[in-house]
């Protein structure tokens, strides 16, 4: 610790106009030996202490198991194509990181912490009277943060105020186009005891804005209709899912010829029935492939998990702009699932924001969105979509995509034949990789094969570091060796478990 805050000291400053703070990082290994120090700029201005001394420092070096002792918390946010600090320690298997100061800029504060944590890294402090220390001497810059703190909160950016079109009666409806069977379904799932129909449930329906009374009769919101009507499409022609299932791939084209035979659904009903629907269609269209399950060889499963799926359906469902006469999109490819859903995103959110699975819960249909999370049919609001890499990663996928092209919000699930088998590793496999061993595994995925040469053009180092990361790679089955002497190169071996044969 009095290392790092030693280190701390030589930071050299990125900017003129506002405080930087200044950063002292020791890595050591799993064994206790120290494998380096560095401060924030050591080698150039700006280049945050932990990217100094992984990429710079410990290339060569294997860090996994280890221990950061680093002054002020790492960031779990920046800018593309830099790497969040955070998200390289959780990458370089570092088990253990010692923290000085959690970092004062609010949009960091914390979040580095929480991210680290969530992947199994375990987070102590510094000791009190190291802390003083390094918040005293980082005081300009906690004072500038508080600073810009207090100017937020004079001068808020408003999360942008949810859509009253949900809440809209739609009066060419009445009561009797409401599915019974919707609403008992629904009131199963939130364990309300009502009759079906009854006064209460009306009273009840009300309260929660599915119906509204309108010239003496009651008449169903929009809301309404989405969760409940028996044919909503009859009042709201928006509100369907078109699915496809295509033969190729995007690039090959999506005309109707390419659609496979009985590839295309017309997807309508109750909002319930219609998440039903469209998990019925992916399961008839996306094949079975062997998998782990817990550390556990099971015979088949889909290619994406089924949860990732089911609640990219539902979010398109529940978030689209129901003012806009556009319905949702849900396209399985080959190699690929597109889900596509009208409108913009709700400020603050971007689609940076969103690639960075950094997602402020912002609702668009408060009502719809309050059902369905009520019915356990989505996650909790802001963890669905940072979810979704966690999860694909299970399946040995790649994390997902997301687009905002003319006005349509999409997410895109890659399969396996767009995701490096190095995403299919068993964990106890990946814990003894360093990052650079995985970039090449990755390398060898996208161009089929690599050689000595390329890998030591492409990451700076000696023969006999490349080598022993050949070594390593071929001792453990992941890359196959091809040819002899000068016209030697190296192929992707077996990478998952539940991979049927060799590259």
């Amino acid at each position: 610790m009095e290392i790092a805050v030693g280190e701390m000291l030589h930071s050299r400053s990125e900017h003129t106009g506002k405080p930087d703070p200044l950063v002292g990082v020791v890595l050591v290994d799993r064994y206790g030996k120290e494998l380096a120090r560095a401060h924030r700029g050591s080698f150039g201005h700006g280049d945050h202490a932990e990217f100094t001394i992984f990429e710079k420092l410990t290339s060569d070096e294997d860090p996994v198991g280890g221990t950061l002792y680093v002054t002020l918390e790492p960031c779990a946010k920046r800018e593309r194509p830099k790497k969040p600090c955070a998200q390289r320690i959780i990458e370089k298997g570092i088990k253990r990181v010692v923290i000085g100061m959690k970092d004062p800029n609010p949009e960091i504060y914390g979040r580095g912490v929480d991210l680290l944590q969530k992947h199994n890294v375990k987070v102590d402090y510094f000791d009190e009277d190291l802390k003083e220390e390094i918040k005293n001497i980082n005081k300009e810059f906690s004072d500038f943060m508080n600073e810009q703190k207090k100017e937020k909160k004079m001068h808020p950016q408003k999360i942008e105020a949810p859509s009253l079109e949900e809440l809209r009666s739609v009066p060419e409806a009445d009561l009797k186009d409401l599915s019974y069977d919707a609403i008992r379904k629904y009131l199963k799932l939130l364990k309300l005891k009502y009759s079906v129909p009854s006064s209460k449930l009306w009273d009840y329906f009300l309260k929660t804005k599915f119906v509204v009374n309108r010239q003496n009769r009651k008449v169903p919101t929009l809301a309404g209709i989405v969760l409940f009507a028996k044919n909503p499409e009859v009042f709201l022609p928006e509100h369907r899912i078109t699915a496809e299932h295509f033969t190729g791939t995007p690039e090959d084209g999506v005309s109707l010829e390419r659609i496979s035979q009985d590839g295309r659904l017309d997807i309508k009903g109750p909002l319930l029935q219609m998440v039903e629907m469209a998990e019925r269609f992916y399961k008839d269209k996306v094949g079975r492939v062997p998998r782990l399950r817990n550390f556990k060889r099971v015979e088949r499963d889909y290619e994406y998990p089924i949860e990732v799926i089911r609640e990219a359906i539902i979010n398109a469902l529940i978030h689209r702009d129901y003012a806009v006469g556009a319905h949702v999109s849900f396209r399985i490819f080959r190699d690929r699932i597109i889900v596509k859903s009208p409108g913009h995103l709700l400020f603050p959110n971007t689609i940076e924001r969103i690639r960075s699975f950094d997602v402020t819960p912002a609702r668009r249909n408060q009502r719809l969105a309050d059902a369905a999370f009520n019915m356990k049919r989505m996650e909790r609001e802001g963890y669905g979509i940072p979810m979704m890499p966690i999860r694909l990663r299970e399946y040995g996928l790649r994390p997902p995509d997301f687009k905002y092209d003319g006005g349509y919000f999409s997410v895109i699930f890659y399969g396996r034949e767009k995701s490096s088998p190095a995403f299919g590793i068993q964990p106890e496999i990946r814990e003894q990789l360093t990052s650079r061993q995985i970039d090449i595994i990755n390398l060898a995925f996208e161009q089929k094969k690599v050689t000595s040469q390329e890998i030591r053009n492409k990451f700076k180092i000696t023969r006999e570091t490349a080598n022993q990361d050949f070594t390593k790679l071929l001792g453990l089955g992941l890359l196959v060796r091809k040819g002899t002497g000068r016209a030697t190169y190296y192929v992707l071996g077996r990478l998952r478990e539940n991979d049927d044969s060799l590259a």
